[in-house]
This record gives C-alpha cells, sequence and structure tokens, in this order.
C-alpha cells in the first residue's frame, strides 16, 4: 500500500529563491490529495510527475496568500487540459467566495465541478471519507480561520497469504470471505480459517499537516499517536514572541507538541527567510524530540519507513 508525502513547499510568506511557499502532495494508494496551493504549485507538481488531473481533493488550511494563490492558475490549467471529473476543495468557510470570484473575474470558464466543503470551524470532525481512507480536521490557533488536517489509512480487508492461493484452489467467493477475516466451510467439509491462510490486519497509517498555528490543544487532540507530523516551525525559541504576535510556532513548541502527542516522527517546516541556515531550528527541536527531520522541498517521505518495526 503506497501512502507518500512529498514536499512541493517549505518556505514562509516571504518569498526566496531557496524555498517555494507552502504546498504538498499526498499519494494514498493512487489517490491524490493537494495540501495548501502556494505560488509555483504548478511547477512543483511538474517536477514531481504529478498528473493535474489526478489530483481528487485540495485541502487548504488557511487564506494567507502563500497557502492558497497558486490555486486558481492551477484550476485554470486543469481545464485547458480538458478535465471532466469534479473537483473537491476543503478549508475556511470564504474559500469558495473567492475562488469562484476569481475564476468569474478572470472569464475563466469551467468545464467541471468543483464541489467545495467548508470545514467546521469549532471542533474536530470527519471533512472526508471513501473507502479505506478517511480525512479529519481541525480548527488551529493562527491569526485568521485555519485549520490542521489528518489523513488516516485504515485497512479492512486480510491480504491473502501467497502460498493459500496457490495450493488450495480458491473460489472468488471463498477469496472474498477470507479476505473479509471470516472462516469458509467447504463442500468437503472441510474448514479454511481466515486466522490461518490470511496475513494479519495491517495496523494503518497516518499523517497530519499542521497548517499555520501556535501551539493548541486541538492539534494535539489531532496528532494523538499518528505516524508522522508536519508542522510549522517558523522562528527559533529566541523569537518565540514573534511566533506568538505572528501566530506562528517556533521549532522548539512544534517538537512539544510532537511529544505531547505521541507521533512517530515530526517534520518541521515553513521556515522564516531570515535563517540562512536551519540547523539551529533542528538542534532546538531535536533538544525535546529526537525524532525530527527539516522537511525537504522535492523529497518524498513514505510512511511506512515511519512505523516502528
Amino acid at each position: 500500500m503506497r501512502f507518500d508525502v512529498a514536499i512541493l513547499g517549505c518556505g514562509a510568506a516571504t518569498p526566496t529563491l531557496r524555498y517555494q511557499p507552502t504546498s504538498q502532495i499526498l499519494n494514498i494508494g493512487e489517490k491524490w490529495f493537494l495540501l495548501d496551493a502556494g505560488e509555483g504549485v504548478q511547477k512543483s507538481l511538474r517536477s514531481h510527475h504529478v498528473p493535474f488531473q489526478k489530483i481528487e481533493r485540495v485541502f487548504i488550511s488557511h487564506m494567507h496568500g502563500d497557502h492558497v494563490l497558486g490555486l486558481p492558475g492551477l484550476i485554470g490549467s486543469m481545464n485547458l487540459l480538458g478535465r471532466k471529473k469534479p473537483l473537491g476543495i476543503h478549508g475556511p468557510a470564504n474559500l469558495e467566495r473567492w475562488l469562484m470570484e476569481g475564476l468569474r473575474l478572470t472569464e475563466t470558464h469551467l468545464n467541471f465541478e468543483i464541489q467545495f466543503s467548508a470545514n467546521n470551524q469549532d471542533e474536530l470532525t470527519p471533512a472526508w471519507a471513501e473507502g479505506e481512507i478517511e480525512v479529519l480536521s481541525a480548527p488551529v490557533n493562527h491569526r485568521i480561520e485555519a485549520y490542521a488536517y489528518r489523513f488516516n489509512w485504515s485497512p479492512r480487508l486480510l491480504n491473502l497469504k501467497k502460498s493459500s492461493l496457490e495450493l488450495l484452489n480458491l473460489k472468488r467467493t471463498e477469496i472474498i470471505q477470507l479476505k473479509k477475516g471470516h472462516d469458509v466451510q467447504r463442500t468437503d467439509g472441510s474448514t479454511l480459517k481466515a486466522s490461518e491462510h490470511c496475513h494479519p490486519l495491517n495496523p494503518g497509517l497516518s499523517y497530519v499537516f499542521s497548517g499555520d498555528t501556535t501551539p493548541c490543544s486541538m492539534l494535539n487532540a489531532l496528532a494523538l499517536d499518528a505516524d508522522l507530523m508536519y508542522h510549522e516551525a517558523t522562528f527559533a525559541e529566541a523569537l518565540s514572541l514573534r511566533a506568538k504576535q505572528t501566530g506562528h510556532s517556533t521549532a522548539k513548541q512544534a517538537a512539544t507538541t510532537a511529544l505531547d502527542a505521541n507521533v512517530g516522527a515530526l517534520l518541521i517546516g515553513h521556515f522564516s527567510s531570515r535563517y540562512r541556515s536551519l540547523d539551529g531550528l533542528l538542534k532546538e527541536a531535536r533538544e525535546t524530540f529526537d525524532r525530527v527531520e527539516l522537511a525537504e522541498e522535492g523529497k518524498c517521505y513514505p510512511l511506512q519507513t515511519f512505523q516502528p518495526n
């Protein structure tokens, strides 16, 4: 099962030649989800060889420009490339009005439907679910309405052992029942036990994307026991007052959230342009939580690598 997150942009609001604004692409079993859409997102998607039309849903954390200004252009390109299937977009309540008015004023006449879903502003709630994938949203503490997201993959079917499949001449109906965890009574009187012929159920995987936020209890609850969390770490601890004033977090605060939520590992990003070297941010984070990496643009992170052996 593929469950990967690729970093398209990990910079903060001020443009630099080093980092793109915030954006990520998530692949869960060949279903593609875009997380935020800062400027330059189309170029970054091209660099990762992600066909625009494969993106099924977009999840926007908040309406600041460095997280959303690339979205109208991406949608326009999807239209030019002949998209017909609907595009789901999740985010703040005013996202739909802003986006549709911009498309109207630029006379971008879409040939596909955009299906908007506004997040719950008060509590942690399911945002979307299909099959083995569930997405939760939670309001977080930024200067404007903002959200974090959790992506859960929870397998519902067992995997049949190859040896059983080859030796038992199983019927399709028997395979279906075994994969559901049901024992099968055969016509010859024998019983096939699912526990003997199937591998144990995979424990699943979970990824949390913090958006922009100061430390808050809602994010702690959303991130509890996640395999991997991406958390903004805009500032070093020496600028903790500045972080609070602007609705952001320090590297140490991001690490404290990871520790309190018992996540498997932490990626930090949304780096301020003031830092020529990020070593200090990484050092501060690791003093609190040792399983920390710097988000690296262009790098893909398979969630399986963050699970305990």
